[in-house]
């Protein structure tokens, strides 16, 4: 990985910051996009963490939704933020899971983002496959689960914390459990963690750290993904990879493996959507583009100008 690293570090625009785009140029860059995206046989989408940001969904950062749900727990612990509030160090597993559980119940009822289902509409009648890094289950429930890849788990789910089987079962009933239980109170009853039925371990939710499930349910995802992108790339049809609020965390899952198959198919070619990125690699020009903007921004004028289209139709 450090060698593709070496070999994309010189960008098209490299060491500039990203430039506050003005509304003309946004307006041309989203055309082009639609273009790009009108002309593909099969889209590939890596989607990150500004893909739930951009929906309001904002677990790095302080919200209004930590302030007004989980105050009580920022009283007692310190953190503020619902990802502190996850790797927090507590003093008990009656405290860490008062706040899985109500970390969880919140995820699942979160209405799917206006821009998820955007990217549904706009994928409707194309072959695809989207690759996440988001936990938060917006993926798995916008999208049907043959053309998903979880690489980071979902917190919709647990796993046995050794792991000592490969078992996933669903977060919600357990923790609907604790919070009946827990009332106003912010640490979930000893008798209600949930434990492994084969070990006695305590569950985890299954997002990963050191010891993740890679089991059936990963692996199938992984071969999905792989073959979907090897028949695509294979079959001479113009591959469109799509990547969606990506940072700068974990550039080995989704950017730098979709830089390097752009790069070396000639059928393919290379979408960004992110406020914060302005360039490519420059082993991509001629065959790349990034949209600076915000993708519910973005999303909103790509719907616009394909509502558009099918009514001139």
């Amino acid at each position: 990985m450090s060698r593709l690293m070496g070999l994309y570090a010189q960008h098209l625009s490299a060491g500039v910051a990203p430039p506050a785009v003005d509304e003309e140029t946004l307006a041309r860059q989203v055309e082009q996009a639609a273009n790009v995206l009108a002309r593909a046989d099969a889209v590939v989408c890596g989607i990150g963490s500004g893909m739930s940001t951009a929906c309001g969904y904002d677990h790095y950062g302080r919200s209004a939704v930590f302030d007004g749900r989980f105050a009580k727990f920022e009283r007692v612990h310190g953190f503020s933020s619902l990802m502190d509030g996850l790797y927090h160090l507590y003093a008990s597993n009656e405290e860490r899971w008062g706040f899985l559980a109500a970390y969880s119940a919140h995820l699942e009822a979160a209405p799917v983002g206006r821009a998820y289902r955007q990217l549904a509409r706009l994928l409707e009648g194309k072959e695809y496959f989207v690759l996440t890094t988001n936990i938060d289950g917006q993926v798995r429930r916008a999208f049907p689960g043959e053309n998903v890849w979880l690489f980071q788990g979902d917190f919709g789910f647990l796993q046995c914390g050794q792991p000592c089987c490969d078992e996933l079962v669903p977060a919600l009933p357990v923790a609907r459990a604790m919070l009946d239980a827990m009332g106003d109170g912010i640490a979930a009853p000893s008798d209600l963690l949930p434990r492994c039925p084969h070990c006695g371990w305590l569950r985890a939710p299954w997002v990963r750290d050191h010891g993740f499930l890679e089991g059936d349910a990963w692996r199938d995802g992984k071969r999905r993904y792989e073959r979907f992108v090897s028949d695509a790339l294979a079959s001479g049809g113009r591959v469109v990879f799509l990547e969606l609020g990506v940072g700068g965390m974990t550039p080995s899952i989704i950017e730098i493996p979709f830089w390097e198959m752009t790069r070396t198919n000639s059928n393919a070619f290379y979408l960004r959507v992110n406020m914060g990125k302005a360039s490519e690699p420059r082993q991509l020009e001629g065959r790349s583009l990034t949209v600076t903007g915000d993708i519910a921004d973005v999303f909103d004028m790509l719907t616009h100008q394909r509502e558009k289209k099918e009514q001139d139709a």
